[in-house]
């Protein structure tokens, strides 16, 4: 049995000879903490070096959203930063000397004329064979080639993810209120690629599951008001979902930082029945959501990090918890997010130990 198929198994709460393992990425600093506690300098991917066997999923899309793509290109660097245009078009700074988010300096988008300008100038929706080139038949070829039993994800959308991402969290709520027809043009471009990718992806190879990049939460809940959501994205989540249970395909990984549970009845309405990564520090936690949602929600994600970096009892206890919703099935635990540096050496392998232990390994 290969682990796509038992992920597919588990979330339809099939038997499965051992579950799946889905994997975190720690961060750079994080890692720069491990070499200073045992991890052996020379080691790049830490979770090939510990033998660890994980679920490996292929996202098959053709060149989203932007068509042409910003030109990525630094604008400052010294030994603490580097400033650049980012392929959102954005003015970043990263810092060199620490793992953080971005700093966003300045975004393209600062009214309902810069959102006007990038659609003209990168969202072209004419030309498909173009946005469905090179890039869309390499990743073709890594699923068919370089890892044959690899899951395959093809896109459901990105609404709010694309507007957020040009305009910032503030803008963007203002180009709602402002400018909704604008805003419902953007999100009817990332629709017509939405749709014409499902077709080409699921005409070439079995898509396993459609997978949603959002980012639409914060720990206090949707950042984006639940009535507009309704009118702007849920009809076409619907369609794209009615043409991918069309061809077979009823699963579905949402990807979404921050408190979803006042999203969830609509989403699993249309069809929406698995989240990630299930942050555990604004609400998202498993057990919660298995008794408020039932096994109609699929869930990935929901270990807190934060307990992870306790130690191992902590570790333990956790898992202990944990361990019904993973026995009962369509949930695969993993670390909500990524690995942050508070994590010792010690306490990260105890806790992959402790995973594929509850993971049947």
């Amino acid at each position: 049995m290969t682990d796509r198929e038992r992920f597919l198994r588990l979330m339809n709460y099939e038997s499965v000879d051992r579950h799946p393992i889905g994997l975190a990425e720690p961060w750079s600093d994080t890692v720069d903490r491990w070499r200073k506690e045992g991890l052996p300098a020379e080691v790049t991917d830490v979770h090939a070096y510990l033998g660890i066997p994980h679920l490996r999923v292929v996202n098959i899309v053709g060149v989203f959203p932007y068509f042409p793509k910003f030109e990525r290109r630094v604008l400052e660097s010294n030994e603490t930063f580097e400033v650049s245009i980012d392929g959102d078009g954005r003015t970043v700074r990263n810092f060199k000397d620490h793992t953080s988010m971005p700093e966003w300096i300045d975004f393209p988008v600062k009214d309902g004329e810069d959102l006007r300008r990038v659609m003209d100038e990168h969202m072209d929706v004419s030309d498909m064979d173009a946005r469905f080139g090179d890039e869309f038949e390499k990743s073709l070829e890594q699923k068919t080639v370089d890892h044959p039993d690899a899951l395959v994800m093809s896109n459901g959308g990105g609404y709010y993810w694309v507007l957020r991402s040009l305009a910032g969290v503030e803008v963007a709520s203002y180009l709602l209120h402002d400018e909704p027809a604008l805003v419902d043009e953007l999100f009817e471009r990332i629709f017509t690629l939405v749709m014409e990718g499902l077709r080409r992806v699921t005409a070439r190879v079995q898509v396993d599951v459609i997978g949603y990049g959002e980012d639409i939460a914060g720990k206090n809940g949707p950042l984006m008001a639940p009535s507009m959501i309704k009118e702007l994205i849920l009809p076409r989540y619907r369609a794209a979902l009615d043409l991918a249970h069309a061809k077979g395909i009823d699963l579905t990984w949402y990807d979404s930082d921050g408190d979803l549970r006042l999203l969830l009845p609509d989403y699993m309405s249309i069809g929406i029945n698995g989240v990630s990564p299930c942050e555990v520090a604004a609400g998202m936690d498993p057990v919660a959501l298995r008794k408020t949602f039932g096994k109609g929600l699929r869930l990935i994600g929901g270990f807190d990090k934060r307990i992870v970096a306790k130690g191992k009892a902590a570790i333990d206890a956790e898992f202990e918890r944990l361990r019904p919703v993973i026995e009962e099935g369509g949930f695969m635990p993993t670390i909500d997010h990524s690995v942050s540096s508070d994590i010792s050496w010690d306490n990260y392998r105890h806790f992959l130990d402790a995973l594929q232990k509850y993971s049947g390994h």
